[in-house]
């Protein structure tokens, strides 16, 4: 059914196929099995974006009865921001944050000033801050409490790609 569904080639030798199409038949034999629980590492890198859509549309269809689960890996935050249903970022084996991809997107916020209005910003509401020619960028933890905080600051929804940049950066204080 996976074969036909990715339209495979049944007459061609595997090592004749392309990255793209040896990385369907690898999650065509995965989800073959109806395992309960699927582990998937970079399972949409080297893909083209009509085919990731479509692995993509494959794996909430898989989990749609909430009887399976699938726990993959991926530097493709886009791709995370479709399906999952929780993150957890991890940086050099240190789990940085974990935890509802909802909960954790509409918490955080990019919040928007000037290098002098750094110093009025509460470091216990910081994740870290990004400086750049025009000023600076601080990921906030708290969306809601900063800008009752910080009242008549421009504060922008943060995508994952963002919040893990910036808990990635954290120690370093300002980074660019």
């Amino acid at each position: 059914r996976y074969l036909d569904r990715f339209q495979l080639p049944v007459k061609k030798k595997i090592g004749e196929y392309s990255k793209g199409t040896k990385m369907k038949l690898q999650i065509a034999c995965a989800l073959s099995h109806n395992a309960e629980l699927l582990v998937m590492d970079e399972a949409t890198t080297g893909l083209d974006p009509v085919v990731r859509d479509e692995i993509l549309h494959l794996f909430m269809e898989y989990l749609q009865n909430g009887e399976r689960s699938i726990l993959m890996s991926s530097h493709i935050t886009s791709d995370l921001e479709k399906i999952a249903d929780s993150v957890t970022f991890i940086n050099k084996g240190r789990i940085l944050l974990t935890g509802y991809k909802d909960d954790i997107l509409e918490s955080h916020g990019i919040l928007k000033c000037s290098r002098d209005q750094l110093k009025d910003l509460d470091p216990e509401d910081m994740v870290s801050i990004r400086t750049n020619t025009y000023g600076a960028e601080v990921m906030v933890r708290d969306r809601t409490v900063a800008s009752r905080k910080y009242s008549g600051a421009i504060i922008d929804p943060a995508n994952l790609d963002d919040i893990m940049l910036y808990y990635v950066h954290r120690d370093e204080g300002e980074w660019s």
